[in-house]
């Protein structure tokens, strides 16, 4: 089984460090009466400096730990069972951080070190077991409401009219996930080791995370009228609004509700310029 693809993102991974700490902080609020080895404290100025130094070692450890989990993935497709034995990694990890500051501190005497490092690693996993299961179920409920939107995509798609050119993209493992009307794609971007394909279902924009590259989509579009505009996005010229540029500066404007913004950069400015018409060329200062 594998790791739900809104899990593995950058941004999502760094985000779920903000939820370990903030929960870290509510946990350790109510924990503090029933343990003799509790030392967070701001009561003093030398235990608010401690804490913090210890807070902040924890965060530089679990962003750490988040970004090598990401390249890992980046590498394979990601299972639960990597995820798990990852996740017990930190967790040990966090507790070998508080017992080196409890031992600095002289608190270790109170109690053996195994009994210690059980009590640790428990209320570690106490800490860190709600903020994960509650961030995987957020992924995986995003991850099903993008494959249901996206079955919806296909299946209108399949009554459309022969003359209407189509484009179908691939997943990295070169299985079909997307099989739609070719002026249904506004834009796609790069996200990682994702694209974002960013498509109209009647007035409403959605997009779809797809596991391929940023090259390999390209290849898939070669023919249409979906071509790169920058390093991280491609654009459909159907929906181009108008190219505006100043300062060295370009943006493509497309005809979307919201107007949507995306980056023009210098390597594609000209070849992109050349399927615009003057008219659509705005030149401001």
């Amino acid at each position: 089984m594998e790791v739900p693809k809104h899990y593995l993102s950058r941004g999502f991974l760094y985000r779920t460090v903000i939820y370990d700490v903030l929960f870290s902080i509510g946990f350790l609020a109510l924990y503090k009466p029933f343990s003799s080895t509790f030392w967070l404290s701001a009561s003093s100025w030398r235990l608010a400096g401690l804490s913090l130094a210890f807070y902040l070692a924890c965060i530089v450890f679990l962003l750490a730990s988040r970004e090598l989990f990401f390249r890992f993935q980046k590498r394979q497709d990601a299972k639960i069972r990597h995820l798990a034995i990852w996740t017990a990694a930190e967790l040990l990890g966090l507790a070998l951080i508080y017992l080196l500051f409890t031992s600095g501190l002289g608190y270790s005497s109170h109690s053996s070190s195994g009994e210690l490092l059980l009590r640790t690693v428990f209320c570690v996993a106490l800490i860190l077991v709600f903020p994960f299961l509650l961030s995987f179920m957020y992924a995986t409920i995003q991850d099903k409401k993008e494959e249901i939107r996206l079955l919806q995509l296909n299946v209108a798609e399949k009554d459309v009219r022969p003359d209407i050119p189509m484009v179908n993209l691939y997943d990295h493992n070169g299985a079909l996930k997307i099989s739609a009307a070719q002026d249904d794609i506004f834009y796609i971007m790069s996200q990682d080791n994702y694209v974002s394909i960013y498509y109209l279902t009647g007035d409403t924009m959605n997009n779809y995370l797809l596991r391929c590259s940023t090259v390999q989509v390209e290849e898939s579009l070669k023919g249409t009228s979906i071509i790169r505009c920058h390093r991280s996005y491609l654009v459909n010229l159907n929906h181009v609004k108008m190219l505006r540029h100043s300062s060295g500066k370009a943006v493509i404007v497309l005809s979307d509700n919201t107007g949507t913004e995306i980056p023009v950069s210098r390597k594609y400015y000209k070849e992109l310029r050349q399927f615009i018409v003057p008219e659509k060329i705005i030149k401001s200062t």
